[in-house]
């Protein structure tokens, strides 16, 4: 039998790990430019908003029959790439390495009917 005390501390423990996880998916799940919300909407339709932004896009899971009817079930932030390049420095004679974040945009879940 765990006493008062114990109830507590482990009522405490898991108000706090409730916290943190939220900060962290707080932080997670924001999105990396402001893309437009296209779940609800035909692929094509979805597919057209998307290019007339200038958002990057890819379809990560497909389901149900092609030639059907599809949809946009979900939509995700598909986070950063590193791109690095080397860029030389005539002033030390040498190359000088570059790393630049490039987003990869938003990551399509579609079902067809």
């Amino acid at each position: 039998m765990r006493t008062l005390a114990t109830r507590s501390r482990l009522a405490t423990a898991a108000v706090l790990s409730l916290g943190t996880a939220a900060v962290f998916l707080g932080t997670g799940t924001a999105a990396a430019q402001s893309e437009p919300g296209v779940v609800g909407m035909s692929e094509q339709a979805a597919v057209g908003v998307l290019t007339a932004e200038g958002v990057p896009y890819s379809i990560v899971n497909r389901s149900g029959s092609a030639g059907g009817d599809c949809t946009v079930t979900a939509q995700r932030d598909r986070g950063y790439r590193t791109e690095v390049e080397y860029e030389y420095d005539s002033d030390d004679n040498e190359f000088d390495r570059v790393e630049r974040q490039v987003w990869r945009g938003v990551g399509l879940t579609v079902v067809c009917r």
